[in-house]
């Protein structure tokens, strides 16, 4: 009784595990499905033709004069097929790139004190675009001094007649 219940919660643990890691892989693909969409396409068809072409040389007639030729061709079209091959898989790769870092761009920048922006971080901007370095993000309190109270410091407080 006691192995089934535990293969039981081993195999609820695994569930959780694979839902776990499958929507984690959906969400990370949910941005990025039609460059990889398109990076796949041009692969496989970069395989496609280049089987094509050695099955078309296979077919040739041994020893003909169109065999000789093809054949020649034969490393040209490995290696076109290769460079297809890293081209795309080039181009997606610099387009993730430029995509991370225009997410990146976009996410807002922390102010000191002094209300200037961290080295290598843009000023804030006001809804009509102009730099705004007192913009308020809603932590400007916890910056300035005044302190959040958790229960306890409320409880000792009580205590000490604050």
């Amino acid at each position: 009784m006691l192995r089934t219940a535990a293969n039981r919660g081993r195999e609820a643990l695994n569930q959780i595990l694979k839902f776990t890691l499958v929507s984690g892989f959906l969400l990370w693909l949910r941005r990025r499905w039609k460059w990889l969409a398109g990076c796949g396409g041009v692969i496989a068809a970069a395989m496609y033709l280049h089987g094509e072409f050695l099955d078309y040389v296979e077919a040739l007639p041994p020893g003909s004069e169109e065999a000789t030729i093809a054949g020649d061709y034969i490393a040209v079209a490995f290696a076109i097929k290769n460079v297809v091959i890293f081209a795309s898989l080039l181009t997606y790769f610099l387009v993730e790139m430029r995509a991370s870092k225009r997410r990146r761009k976009g996410r807002p920048r922390s102010v000191d004190d002094a209300g200037t922006a961290e080295p290598g971080l843009p000023p804030r901007r006001d809804s009509e675009g102009r730099d705004d370095p007192m913009a308020d993000d809603g932590f400007d309190f916890l910056r300035h001094g005044r302190k959040l109270e958790n229960r306890a410091d409320r409880v000792i407080g009580n205590k000490r007649g604050e």
